[in-house]
């Protein structure tokens, strides 16, 4: 019984702590906040073992010795529930039905950037090192051929092409010639649209690399974007200045009605909880009996999936999560910057006519990734009809 204990409550301490960690992030909090919530749960995280073993001494089995091998088991014994509870809500996640009626098809075709590239891709130091890290994936992009099902999408609309990057975090830890091959790779890929969904640059020195980079992407009905709570570390008029003279188009908090092949689409931003306010969609045409105009959305967290349902959105396109960055067999993403854990890590989901796309990222800050490959999503609309 005791090993029992010992051993979930082992792992339910991991995912307690990783769980909070998780949560703080995706609160909105400011930089500093989150860097003192996180330093804190680091420091109990590391911590608390040490006092429970203290406790237990070595007086591992039950009944416990005294008041404080008591606290000891008493704790362990609620990481063991954590842990259970967590196992649990993983696989309800994994089997609910948002998982389904959304995604059609997906081909894969994987662009080795060291090989693509001349020169390297990152400068010397840790970054480097990282990046030849065994199964390491940060410079393995995948081109992601996706069909997705929209419920109400009309023939109007059927076969639109939307490249979705997000989470590039242009840092200088990565080196420009990665992201100048992004864009060549998404130049190929014949869109309509564009979208990118937030953590575009991380320091005032790379807004120099925007003309070389986003300035050159090329889609036949624009550019758009939104900002994620990492840019929030660069001048935010600067950054903004600057991705409008490359010609992109900030959709945050505002909607905007375009027309794709003489059809109304009506495009908006949700940068919340960073970034305030979302568009109000109240006053944008609503659906009419063709289901037109169709309401796309661009949104740094996944978390904006509720709002997305409740404000008809047809399709949500959003990032943040990196797909947990490192994914361990069988248990998949372990971290995740979201008030939802790793709930919407990466993938595509449905609840009743909202489609979301979480994109794993098409970068990362850090150039570490295992079992979850950057990406860039080429997003073909369906109707659902033909799913």
């Amino acid at each position: 019984m005791y090993l029992t204990i010992l051993t979930l409550g082992a792992i339910g301490h991991v995912v307690l702590w990783v769980g909070l960690v998780n949560r703080a992030h995706g609160l909105g909090l400011g930089r500093q906040w989150v860097k003192v919530l996180t330093a804190l749960c680091c420091i109990l995280f590391a911590a608390v073992p040490i006092a429970v073993a203290a406790a237990l001494g070595r007086q591992w089995t039950l009944p416990p010795a005294d008041a404080a091998a008591a606290v000891a088991w008493d704790y362990l014994s609620v990481c063991a529930i954590v842990c259970v509870v967590a196992g649990i809500q993983r696989w309800r996640w994994f089997l609910h039905p948002e998982r389904r009626g959304a995604l059609m098809s997906n081909h894969t075709a994987q662009i080795s950037l060291p090989e693509a590239v001349a020169g390297p891709l990152t400068p010397p130091g840790i970054s480097r090192w990282l990046s030849r890290l065994p199964g390491n994936q940060a410079l393995q992009l995948c081109l992601q051929e996706k069909q997705l099902a929209i419920p109400r999408l009309t023939p109007a609309y059927e076969g639109l092409r939307i490249v979705h990057i997000s989470d590039l975090h242009m840092s200088g830890r990565i080196s420009k010639a990665y992201f100048e091959r992004v864009v060549e790779a998404v130049n190929q890929c014949d869109a309509d649209l564009v979208a990118i969904t937030g953590d575009l640059v991380e320091y005032d020195e790379c807004l120099g690399w925007i003309p070389d980079t986003f300035g050159r992407l090329q889609a036949r009905d624009g550019i758009y974007y939104v900002l994620g709570n990492h840019d929030r570390r660069v001048r935010k008029d600067w950054l903004t200045a600057a991705l409008t003279d490359a010609g992109l188009v900030h959709l945050g908090g505002i909607w905007r009605k375009i027309t794709i092949r003489h059809t109304p689409v009506i495009l908006a931003g949700n940068e919340l909880p960073w970034h305030r306010p979302a568009a109000d969609l109240r006053d944008c045409p609503g659906h009419d009996a063709r289901g037109l105009p169709l309401r796309i959305v661009l949104t740094h967290s996944p978390d904006q999936f509720g709002w997305a349902q409740a404000n008809d959105v047809d399709l949500l396109l959003a990032g943040h999560n990196h797909g947990g960055q490192v994914c361990f067999p069988l248990l998949g993403p372990i971290v995740a910057p979201s008030l939802n854990g790793v709930r919407y890590a990466s993938g595509t989901f449905r609840a009743a006519n909202t489609v979301l796309h979480v994109s794993r990222g098409t970068s990362s800050l850090t150039p570490l990734r295992w079992n979850c490959p950057p990406e860039i999503a080429v997003l073909n609309l369906r109707s659902a009809s033909q799913s």
